[in-house]
């Protein structure tokens, strides 16, 4: 067995063992559509365990396979797989951007100064911040009712109530505030979820933020784990670019070698 095809068992024994429990708690589905004309899943693994299904379906999947079936699963994950991957590499270069314009806002606009602030993993994104500017922003942060009404954007979930991150950032621009820090607020206050967040949500942290003796402490804990999580999420997209392409390569090379 490569180590192409090791990878791919390996997710796929993942996903035998984790969509079933995951169905469990989705409607049902018309049983007309849950066969597939590439019999994926064999009939007699249906009514199986999990466990059983799974190590019949790796026994399956690790055996050898001759040259027309592999030219068919070839064919099968080089149109599947070429448009997943395209979608997942066309994320890069936003990716790219994003942490780009969040680092060129070092020096940026007014600046209280004081005490620069260790803010551990998220510096892989963000630059030097400081003390001040941090407690500034967390202090002129207005209601989400007035960011949402005051608010230009046009998204969505914008016009649903929630605040998106230009939205917020503007309100503390008009507030003098340092763009890094609010840039950086936000991102703390939402978890790293994304470029909007509830109302509630940010409503809730920044009271929280305000009650503490040392509201930078807290702002900086919430800040490295929205970082994780977004690392986390970058991580686990290479990874899954990684199996895509290798399951091409993988089976490539059976067919036609």
């Amino acid at each position: 067995m490569t180590t192409f095809r090791a990878a791919a068992t390996a997710i796929l024994l993942a996903v035998a063992l984790v969509v079933p429990q995951t169905l469990a708690f989705t409607a049902p589905q018309n049983s007309a559509r849950s066969s597939s004309s590439l019999n994926v899943i064999p009939p007699e693994l249906h009514d199986a365990s999990i466990l059983e299904s799974s190590s019949q379906l790796l026994s399956r999947l690790t055996q050898e396979m001759d040259k027309d079936t592999a030219r068919g699963e070839f064919y099968f994950f080089f149109f599947a797989g070429s448009g997943a991957g395209g979608i997942g590499l066309a994320q890069i270069p936003r990716i790219y951007s994003e942490a780009k314009s969040v680092r060129a806002l070092a020096g940026e606009g007014p600046s209280e100064g004081g005490e620069p602030v260790n803010v551990g993993l998220s510096s892989v994104f963000y630059p030097t911040m400081y003390r001040k500017d941090i407690e500034k922003a967390i202090a002129k942060v207005p209601p989400s009712a007035k960011i949402s009404a005051q608010g230009t954007s046009t998204s969505y979930l914008a016009s649903k109530g929630y605040i998106d991150q230009s939205d917020f950032v503007m309100s503390l621009k008009q507030n003098k505030c340092n763009p890094l820090a609010s840039n950086a607020l936000f991102e703390a206050l939402s978890g790293g979820s994304g470029s909007v967040v509830s109302p509630d949500v940010l409503e809730e942290n920044l009271a929280k933020y305000r009650s503490e003796s040392d509201p930078v402490a807290t702002f900086v804990s919430d800040l490295q784990s929205a970082s994780l999580t977004k690392l986390g999420a970058y991580g686990g997209l290479a990874f899954l670019l990684f199996i895509v392409f290798a399951l091409i390569i993988e089976s490539g090379v059976s067919a036609f070698l």
